[in-house]
């Protein structure tokens, strides 16, 4: 892992090393005196803007990022990963061996209003809402340095991830555009009204657009950084959400070629510079949570949480359609396994048995007690599948079926292509 472009953010004092690190700018310089506080206020966005140049909006944006891939300070609230396991635990796809960290979520007991994952949810999300404001707001529509205008682009962005989580994980898909949802965050600490579905697909649809259209000539410097492709991929995942299935197929095209698929599916999926990635963010041993981060929870051969027979696994019933000639397959215990074994040379010797459908998917190297696997928020191969249902519901099934042999066959060396038509061919996506 390269080394990391933003410092952790936890507390606004840190702003200054920010500074110091990143951009090369003295104490002696900055003159500023932040107070002792965990996250960006208006007072702190203002004096941090008043820099000069791009340097203040940097600062923000990379605070921003830091956010996304560390969240709060509780022990499953490790940022962007915390909610993307957690959704998948609301699944039918992955489940879990006892009730402990993230059962509320498998049990769907963090949708009342005094859940602790429930606060965490909403301050997670409308803390970025509310700094990818102060962006938007700082920079003048009439801007024409370009990397300036790239930042508010990025910030339309980080705005409509937002919504788009928030809107899905507190209202029905299929509610009419009529029904109330979420309120907007209009500066307003308390006291903003819920907003019509509608509204807000709107509000995310134009964020998700401006960027994607504001960013088509900005060449981002690493995977860590938002860009065009970025906003492509959560256009396709917002398009095939509401059944727009003509530009479902359109994003998901682009978002599928960046990089390229990979045939080293037992990789452990902890590096960003995998040929897969899209979007994600380094982890570094500065910068990880160790037990508080998405491998302690998930992999199954650290000395985290999940080793600790907390153990995430698959249903038993979409393993047994794997088909055994699928590496992927691999990915999970085939067995139960006594204490002590090691299942995957050079990590740790397990306190506990390893139960049959453990994932082995993610795995954090180098050995036990340390937790620096990069997180990886979005892959190609995801936009693969997306694109092939969107063509299918569209008639194009021949042109779905040639992209699920794309795909499969970096997986699986004897698939054969699908002659499968209607919803037997759109079940096929579904498992692949």
């Amino acid at each position: 892992m390269k080394r990391n472009k933003f410092f952790k953010v936890k507390n606004i004092k840190y702003f200054a090393l920010i500074f110091i690190a990143v951009f090369g700018i003295s104490c002696a310089d900055l003159d500023q005196s932040f107070e002792d506080e965990r996250y960006l206020t208006t007072t702190h966005f203002n004096e941090i803007s008043a820099a000069g140049g791009t340097v203040g909006i940097e600062a923000i944006d990379g605070a921003i990022l830091s956010y996304f891939r560390d969240g709060e300070g509780g022990e499953i609230e490790f940022g962007m990963k915390a909610i993307d396991l957690g959704m998948d635990l609301r699944s039918n796809d992955i489940d879990m061996s006892r009730s402990t960290w993230f059962g509320a979520w498998n049990r769907y007991d963090n949708t009342i209003l005094t859940s602790g994952d429930n606060d965490f949810i909403w301050t997670f999300f409308y803390r970025i809402i509310k700094d990818a404001n102060e962006v938007i707001n700082l920079i003048p529509d009439t801007a024409t340095d370009q990397n300036v205008i790239a930042f508010k682009h990025k910030a339309y962005a980080y705005r409509g991830i937002a919504y788009f989580y928030l809107l899905r994980m507190y209202q029905h898909t299929r509610a009419s555009d009529s029904e109330l949802s979420i309120p907007f965050n209009n500066g307003a600490e308390l006291g903003s009204p819920k907003m019509p579905v509608g509204d807000v697909k709107k509000q995310i649809l134009d964020d998700l657009t401006l960027a994607y259209e504001g960013l088509s000539n900005y060449s981002r410097p690493s995977v860590e950084i938002v860009d065009a492709n970025v906003a492509a991929a959560y256009l396709a995942r917002y398009h095939l959400t509401y059944e727009n299935w003509s530009e479902a197929e359109k994003f998901a095209d682009i978002a599928m070629k960046v990089g390229s698929l990979s045939t080293d599916v037992m990789h452990g999926f902890d590096e960003i510079s995998l040929s897969e990635t899209i979007w994600g963010a380094e982890v570094t041993a500065t910068t990880s949570e160790v037990y508080q981060t998405f491998f302690s929870h998930i992999s199954q051969i650290n000395d985290g949480y999940s080793g600790w027979n907390h153990f995430k696994t698959v249903n038993s019933n979409l393993y047994n359609m794997i088909p055994d000639t699928d590496r992927r397959k691999q990915w999970f215990a085939d067995q139960q396994y006594p204490s002590g074994v090691i299942i995957v040379p050079g990590t740790w010797t397990h306190y506990n048995i390893t139960p049959k459908y453990t994932s082995l998917k993610f795995i954090a190297q180098p050995g036990p007690g340390v937790f620096i696997g990069d997180y990886i928020y979005l892959r190609n191969a995801e936009f693969y599948l997306t694109k092939a249902e969107a063509l299918a519901k569209q008639g194009k099934e021949a042109e779905a079926q040639q992209v699920l042999f794309d795909l499969n066959t970096t997986r699986d060396d004897s698939y054969v292509k699908s002659t499968k038509t209607g919803q037997s061919l759109i079940d096929d996506f579904i498992i692949s």
